[in-house]
């Protein structure tokens, strides 16, 4: 019996490592927004720290102008930061869905492929399945035309 060979093996070869790729794609996008939100996470608790320490100044006697005005700056340069981190996040997101997408669509294109060859692959071994019927019917063919080509002669020579 022959052993089954797909054709395109390198196709699903080349499918699997796409599909690959684009898992690696998404994995980093996924550890990018996870160090986003770390970092808008901690800017806010940086502004409300710095908001607190400033009402702590504050209740203990008056804040000198100077240095409520390198709280302001600093908490402005917060706000900024979070602002863009929001807008980076905002970003990230849309870009994970379309790899998220990228993913599917390439785990869908070796599904296909390997339906193929599964496909195929059957068809194989029931064509070869239907060679080894016929060889065997021949053969039963054979045993009972030499059967009665014995027993013919045996019947002639009694």
């Amino acid at each position: 019996m022959a052993a089954f060979k797909f054709r395109l093996e390198f196709l699903i070869t080349l499918r699997r490592r796409r599909e690959e790729e684009a898992a690696a794609r998404l994995a980093k996008r996924l550890a990018s927004i996870r160090d986003l939100e770390a970092r808008i996470s901690a800017t806010e608790k940086s502004r409300a720290r710095l908001s607190e320490e400033l009402s702590e100044r504050a209740k203990s006697g008056p804040v000198a102008p100077a240095l409520f005005s390198l709280y302001s700056e600093y908490q402005a340069k917060l706000l900024q930061d979070l602002r863009k981190a929001e807008e980076l996040l905002a970003l990230s997101r849309r870009e994970l869905a379309k790899e998220q997408a990228a993913l599917r669509k390439a785990v869908i294109e070796r599904r296909v492929m390997e339906r193929i060859k599964d496909k195929q692959a059957e068809a194989f071994r029931g064509e070869e399945l239907r060679k080894e019927q016929n060889v065997l019917e021949e053969m039963h063919a054979l045993i009972k035309a030499r059967r009665e080509r014995i027993e013919k002669d045996d019947a002639s020579g009694n």
